[in-house]
C-alpha cells in the first residue's frame, strides 16, 4: 500500500466550514497529525495573507485539540505577531533569543532557539504571485520567519536555510479560484506542496527561484504528478522579473560581504599595535 504525501482538496460547491472540518479530518486520520506530541506552533504565513488561510489555520488548530489534546499549542502570525488567536499564546520573534549559524557562501544568519528544540510546525500559506519567487506559498512564508530576524539577509540563503533547519512538519497551501472556489493543497513535505503548487501553475517546479535555490544544497525530491490540482495557472509572475531581482539581491550580498571584510580587516590592523606593545613588555620583563 503506497503512503499518502499529498492531498489536494477543492471545495466542490460545498459550505467553506464544511470543507474546512473536512480538510481537518483528513489531515488528522492520515497521521499527518500524530508528531505533534508535546508542543505545536501554528504558523500563518503574512505575505499574500488571506481570510482563507486564517480560517484554515483555525481548521488546524481544531484538528491539533483533538488528534493530539494533550500537546501545547501556540501560533506565530507575523502579521499580528501579539495577538491570540483560536484560544493560542502568541510567539513571538526576538533576536536576543537565537543561534547564529552559517548559511551558504558563509553567511550569518540568526535562527529561531526553538528550530533547535522539539516541536511541530504547521505552516498555513495563501498562494499568490510573487516577484522575487514567481509563486509565494509555503517556501516564502517559512524564511519569513528568518527574514524579520535578518533585515536585509539575502533572500535565497533564508530560504534555503529555513528549509534546512525549520521545515514544516505539516504545510498547507490554500487559495480561491475564480470559478470552482477554495482549494487546498497539504503535504508532511514542503517540497511536495511547492512542487503541486507549480504543476497547477503550469510549470516545471525546477523553474522556480525558490526550489532552485534549495536544489543547490541537497537533491529534490521526486514530485508526484498522480494527484489532481486546482487550475493555478496565471498566478505565477514573469521569470524575466524573478531573475532581476535574483541578481539584486546577490550585487546587495557581495556589497554586505565587502563592508564586512573591509570592517574586520580594520579591527584586526587596530589590534596589530597594542600586540606588539604586549609582546614588548613580555621581551622587556624576560
Amino acid at each position: 500500500m503506497t503512503e499518502t504525501r499529498l492531498l489536494t482538496l477543492e471545495q466542490d460547491g460545498q459550505e467553506r466550514a464544511a470543507r474546512l472540518r473536512d480538510l481537518g479530518g483528513r489531515v488528522g486520520d492520515l497521521g499527518w497529525l500524530d508528531g505533534a506530541v508535546t508542543r505545536a506552533v501554528l504558523h500563518i504565513g503574512s505575505s499574500g495573507r488571506s481570510p482563507l488561510a486564517v480560517e484554515t489555520a483555525g481548521a488546524v488548530a481544531a484538528a491539533l485539540r483533538a488528534y493530539v489534546p494533550d500537546a501545547h499549542l501556540e501560533v506565530l502570525d507575523l502579521a499580528e505577531p501579539a495577538t491570540e488567536r483560536y484560544g493560542l499564546p502568541a510567539i513571538t520573534l526576538d533576536r536576543d533569543d537565537t543561534v547564529v549559524v552559517r548559511g551558504p557562501r558563509g553567511v550569518a544568519v540568526h535562527v529561531p532557539r526553538l528550530w533547535f528544540e522539539p516541536f511541530f510546525l504547521v505552516t498555513v500559506a495563501t498562494v499568490h504571485p510573487d516577484r522575487r519567487w514567481r509563486i509565494g506559498g509555503i517556501l516564502p512564508a517559512q524564511a519569513e520567519i528568518l527574514a524579520r530576524l535578518n533585515p536585509g539577509a539575502p533572500a535565497g540563503v533564508l530560504l534555503a536555510e529555513a528549509h534546512r533547519l525549520g521545515a514544516s512538519d505539516l504545510a498547507i497551501a490554500c487559495g480561491t479560484h475564480p470559478v470552482t472556489g477554495d482549494w487546498w493543497i497539504a503535504s508532511p513535505s514542503d517540497l511536495l506542496v511547492e512542487g503541486a503548487v507549480a504543476r497547477a501553475a503550469g510549470l516545471d517546479p525546477r523553474e522556480l527561484p525558490g526550489i532552485r535555490a534549495i536544489a543547490r544544497h541537497e537533491l529534490l525530491v521526486s514530485w508526484e504528478a498522480e494527484q489532481s490540482a486546482p487550475d493555478l495557472r496565471g498566478v505565477a509572475t514573469g521569470a524575466v522579473a524573478a531573475a532581476i531581482l535574483a541578481a539584486q539581491e546577490r550585487s546587495a550580498a557581495a556589497g554586505r560581504r565587502t563592508f564586512e571584510d573591509v570592517g574586520l580587516v580594520t579591527r584586526n590592523l587596530r589590534k596589530v599595535p597594542q600586540a606588539l606593545r604586549r609582546r614588548l613588555a613580555a621581551r622587556r620583563s624576560a
